[in-house]
């Protein structure tokens, strides 16, 4: 069977952190969660279902955005602000982002190490759903009941339960997507990161690394700046 379109809907069980970085002590979370992120979940998903590891069976896949009260929040800029929807980045994070803190602690003195007091910022899962597109075989996907996604898996958090899978029969992307970045075509305002070569934009640059797995390990092997997803590209 050849590779098809499908949108999927991912329902969030537990609070999720998809690392952009931090200052400090505070370990902040995007707001919608990269390609290459789903890519990750979903590859380790199905790898651990069926014991076959292939970074190439979910590869075409875009970026994920919330669904909240039935209406997807794709991404733009306003006024220089990042918008999901109507709603503002900082909105967004009031209402749906909790701070997690934590500290290590000396087992011989029970006090905190020192300069081991790190907060971590968390979407909590207030009736969000998670949607985007994925190219592949039907038949891959029949194996995915849950993920996990983001840092911290291993303390209880980033669970997502796939609840949706429409095939896209009749669906027009018209453009190539590698792991949420644009390898051919774009649409206006960008849904997904597009590489920068010195293009008009309104919007933002991120460097992102590309990674190397194929020793058994992630490696940066190199890095690139990318426009981000929500800007604009000017004719």
């Amino acid at each position: 069977m050849s590779n098809q379109w499908f949108e999927l809907t991912f329902k969030q069980i537990e609070p999720i952190n998809i690392g952009q970085g931090g200052w400090g002590v505070v370990n902040e979370t995007r707001i919608f969660i990269p390609g290459i992120t789903m890519w990750g979940a979903l590859t380790n998903a199905y790898f651990k279902k069926t014991g076959e590891y292939d970074e190439n069976i979910f590869e075409q896949i875009s970026c994920f955005y919330p669904k909240i009260n039935g209406k997807v929040l794709y991404p733009s800029y306003k006024n220089g602000e990042f918008y999901l929807g109507d709603i503002s980045e900082s909105e967004f994070r009031q209402k749906y982002v909790k701070s997690f803190t934590s500290t290590a602690i000396n087992p011989t003195s029970l006090n905190a190490k020192d300069e081991s007091l790190h907060e971590i910022d968390f979407i909590y899962p207030y009736n969000i759903e998670w949607v985007g597109y994925i190219k592949c075989e039907e038949k891959y996907l029949d194996e995915i009941k849950e993920i996990y996604i983001g840092g911290d898996v291993r303390y209880g958090f980033g669970l997502m339960e796939l609840t949706k899978k429409a095939n896209e029969k009749d669906y027009d992307y018209n453009f190539e997507i590698i792991k949420g970045i644009y390898k051919n075509g774009h649409e206006t305002i960008l849904k997904n990161y597009l590489e920068f070569n010195n293009q008009n934009f309104e919007g933002e640059l991120e460097i992102l690394p590309e990674f190397d797995f194929t020793k058994g390990e992630k490696i940066i092997k190199n890095a690139k700046y990318y426009i981000t997803p929500g800007s604009k590209i000017l004719e």
